[in-house]
């Protein structure tokens, strides 16, 4: 009987030992795994690439417009900011571990569909013409104010593109965890336009100038009749671009409780941005640019 009691302590203890081994085992998971949900929306300015009359034409074969007598007009040389629209719709994963136990809170890799639409390519031409109108003079001074008769022609040119970028970062967080947090990562983007198109825009107006002996001038009178304008519209090949960007922001975490608010959170990103345009008609477009966007973030996980 005392054999028999010392073999069931012994089996008892090895069973408790086996079962305290598996407990401390630690548990297999995914290498990967869906972590947020985030969309954002925001717009990118720069100064605007300048394109003269000969890419122009190339660009819109058919003009008709460009193909008038603008030997003696100038070309604009105005600094423009543009503004154009962007938008994404991102998924941030988290990778585990080397052995598989624990997902680790930093880097997260975002990967998404970003859509850009805008301003492309400029150009404008001008030309302005004054001839002398009338002469007023002073009944009292006997000075002199001479009227000029002013008419001006422009041509403006415009290269648009809308564009849907497959968009890919890696982001490194302060504190996940902590309601406000700030992040930087680098970013890519790459994609084709679906809808690329040229348009002209001519217009012609007149209107009188007054001319002051010291040199000064003042607008008189517009002309309404001499108004006259006409656009013309010409679709173009498919593009391609690439862009590398450095995304950085702040995140803030709406409450503190409350299963679902706890991981809604609202950001702010900021990305200077290079981006590269392979326009087929042309050649290999390159800018920088600054984008910004106001996004909201849902966590799928604690």
């Amino acid at each position: 009987m005392k054999n028999i009691n010392v073999l069931s302590a012994a089996l008892l203890l090895t069973v408790s030992f086996a079962g305290f081994g598996q407990e401390q085992q630690p548990t297999k998971i995914k290498k990967i795994r869906i972590h947020d949900v985030s969309i954002q929306a925001g717009s990118f300015s720069y100064p605007g690439t300048k394109a003269g009359l000969a890419d122009f034409k190339t660009l819109f074969p058919e003009t008709v417009l460009l193909n008038n007598n603008v030997a003696d007009f100038s070309q604009s040389s105005s600094f423009n900011l543009i503004s154009n629209s962007l938008f994404s719709a991102l998924l941030g994963f988290q990778l585990s571990d080397k052995q598989n136990s624990q997902y680790k809170p930093n880097p997260v890799l975002r990967f998404g569909i970003s859509y850009f639409s805008g301003s492309m390519l400029q150009g404008g031409l001008f030309k302005m013409e004054s001839k002398p109108y009338d002469t007023l003079t002073s009944s009292q001074t006997g000075q002199a104010i001479y009227i000029d008769s002013v008419y001006s022609q422009n041509y403006s040119m415009d290269y648009t593109s809308k564009q849907f970028r497959l968009d890919a970062s890696l982001i490194f967080k302060t504190n996940p965890q902590a309601r406000w947090s700030l992040y930087a990562g680098i970013g890519l983007t790459a994609g084709v336009s679906i809808n690329a198109h040229t348009e002209v825009y001519y217009s012609k107006y007149g209107y009188t100038q007054s001319r002051y002996p010291n040199g000064r001038t003042s607008y008189v009178h517009f002309y309404q009749s001499s108004y006259t304008s006409k656009t013309e519209t010409f679709r173009n090949k498919t593009n391609f671009a690439a862009s590398t960007y450095l995304p950085m922001g702040i995140d803030f975490r709406i409450a503190k409780k409350g299963e679902l608010w706890k991981r809604v959170h609202l950001y702010y990103e900021l990305r200077p941005s290079v981006n590269m345009t392979s326009i087929a008609e042309l050649r290999m477009i390159t800018d920088t640019n600054l984008q910004h966007a106001l996004g909201l973030r849902i966590l799928c996980t604690s």
